[in-house]
């Protein structure tokens, strides 16, 4: 298993062992405590939003972190979120996995160099992430007694490149033109062996958009929920 693979699915797994293992609790300082910080502008941002001012309508915790990524990584089998999801479009849902994605192949490779060594190496194209940032929304964010999660999201504020795989169960929303209006949006869609090509015509930051992983435990993307601003799907 070659190490990019690890850390990808690391990063992905990371989120959710860490409530196991350790708990902390998020507290303003006061004036006289900012006084004793010296600090200068770094790597990171972390913010506190009011739910008036959010999409979700929840007090969120934000961690930004200005990571640029560059990856070509395969996955055999990818599997995420395996409950009895509610969907209003089915009246009788039943146990499935949000998302199940098999042969997954994260960055390009000309064909016929997957099985060598040289490919892996130098691949035609890697998949590229910038603005990593990881957010925790809650109830009442500043009462402990009455402080509840309802949803955890990471991605990049911006993507390029290829995910191809057989995606037998997708979850999620993919636009190909960053207007909020997706062209696939919905519970475990079968869109079979295809390429979700983020940013196909090389728009760039600030304009095409990026990639989310969520899991929500209400609403209508109850359940784990992948969302791509910018993207096309191709065969």
């Amino acid at each position: 298993m070659k190490v990019n693979k690890i850390l990808f699915v690391f990063f992905i797994i990371l989120p959710f062992i860490l409530p196991a293992s350790g708990f902390c609790e998020l507290k303003a300082m006061n004036d006289d405590e900012l006084l004793d910080v010296y600090a200068a502008a770094g790597f990171a941002t972390f913010t506190i939003e009011d739910s008036s001012i959010t999409e979700s309508g929840y007090d969120e915790a934000k961690a930004w972190f200005n990571i640029r990524a560059y990856t070509y990584t395969e996955i055999d089998s990818l599997k995420l979120g395996y409950h009895d999801e509610y969907d209003y479009k089915d009246p009788t849902p039943g146990f499935n996995w949000d998302e199940d994605w098999v042969d997954v192949q994260i960055g390009k490779i000309e064909s016929g160099s997957a099985n060598d060594d040289a490919g892996f190496l130098d691949p035609t194209e890697d998949f590229y992430a910038r603005g990593f940032y990881f957010t925790a929304a809650f109830t009442d964010i500043d009462t402990p007694a009455t402080r509840e999660l309802k949803t955890v999201k990471f991605g990049f504020d911006y993507v390029q490149g290829d995910i191809k795989a057989n995606f037998l169960s997708y979850s999620g929303t993919i636009d190909d033109s960053n207007n909020n209006t997706p062209e696939y949006n919905g519970h475990r869609l079968n869109l079979g062996p295809v390429t979700i090509t983020a940013d196909p015509l090389d728009l760039g930051h600030g304009v095409a958009g990026g990639m989310e992983i969520s899991l929500n435990i209400e609403n209508y993307d109850k359940g784990y929920w992948v969302t791509f601003d910018n993207a096309v799907v191709t065969p």
